[in-house]
């Protein structure tokens, strides 16, 4: 099955440059699947998880949350991600073709906070640092009080459980150029984290 954790929708104007972060972490607050007869949500991983999803072992981290044993019998049609809006990145980019007006310089990442929720950015290496950067409120599925971000997903596939069954679970981040540098013409350059694509196998 495939899922996504977030779409964080900042509107950004002007150019834009991409790149990977390392860390970029977010916070794990519920996994639920939906029965597809009858409707019904069943959690299958709740509580407070901090994964680095840059990180090599964040996929194992992630599969130990999911516990796939504690789905009941039945098929299974849709998957509901709850995580903090909270989220930690640090990158840097190369402006080597002048899109920000400033030359071929590098670009890093602060632990300053940008505008909108996003992470301001400097040309100064003494100044690169983990920013943290939180999903605005406009965001459809975000929660302001409890400061979590949901988002429903299909699967791509119905999920069948059957009786007495104990799934594995292996998982698969891609962070790739899931960072974004820009210039939105508010006085500062901001940088700001992505969707990442999460991969994630219920095997038999």
């Amino acid at each position: 099955m495939l899922f996504f954790i977030c779409d964080i929708g900042f509107a950004v104007i002007g150019d834009t440059i991409t790149t990977s972060p390392s860390p970029y972490k977010i916070t794990m607050k519920k996994v639920r699947l939906q029965n597809s007869v009858t409707g019904e949500w069943v959690t299958v991983g709740e509580g407070d998880l901090t994964v680095d999803i840059a990180s090599v072992n964040a996929g194992e981290l992630a599969a130990g949350y999911v516990s796939g044993s504690a789905v009941p019998e039945g098929t299974y049609n849709n998957i509901e991600v709850t995580v903090s809006t909270s989220m930690t990145i640090k990158a840097s980019c190369v402006d080597t073709t002048n899109k920000f007006g400033s030359g071929a310089v590098t670009w890093y990442t602060t632990s300053t906070a940008g505008p909108g929720g996003s992470i301001q950015a400097s040309t100064v290496v003494g100044n690169y640092a983990e920013g943290t950067s939180i999903i605005p409120n406009t965001v459809v599925g975000v929660d302001p009080v409890a400061g979590t971000f949901t988002k429903i997903s299909a699967l791509p596939s119905i999920l069948s459980i059957s009786k007495g069954s104990t799934q594995r679970i292996r998982v698969k981040f891609d962070v790739a150029n899931s960072v974004t540098f820009s210039y939105p013409g508010l006085g500062t350059f901001i940088a700001y984290p992505g969707e990442p694509t999460v991969e994630m196998q219920i095997i038999d």
